[in-house]
């Protein structure tokens, strides 16, 4: 995993399975991107970079959800670039496709911060 700033977005770069074994990594990006843009005066955005995992499990959800709500309270929107199927239906069969803001490309995801 990888945290780099795109274009004034904090991105988190995310490969292969989320699962209990790699979700704690994933839960560390995450609160490092939060503080990070919680302690910026702009306030950017953090994007979650899934192109490259494939698979997420119950607790990368969760994870996902305890973020967006700490980045809401911050008032530090999170964007998710989804484009594997796999990732897809376990965001959707949660309904959670409802609450985050789903993107095709980190670029896409981006121009959608500013």
């Amino acid at each position: 995993m990888l945290t780099e700033n795109v274009d004034g977005a904090l991105v988190v770069r995310v490969a292969g399975e989320i699962d209990m074994n790699t979700a704690p990594k994933l839960g560390e990006h995450l609160t490092a991107a939060f503080a990070a843009a919680a302690a910026d005066e702009a306030k950017p955005a953090v994007v979650v970079d899934f192109g490259d995992v494939e698979f997420l499990a119950s607790i990368g959800l969760s994870l996902l959800v305890a973020n967006h709500q700490l980045g809401a309270a911050n008032g530090t929107p999170m964007h998710l670039v989804v484009s594997s199927r796999a990732v897809l239906r376990s965001i959707t069969s949660a309904a959670l496709d409802r609450l985050f803001t789903l993107h095709r490309s980190v670029d896409e995801a981006v121009a959608a911060t500013r």
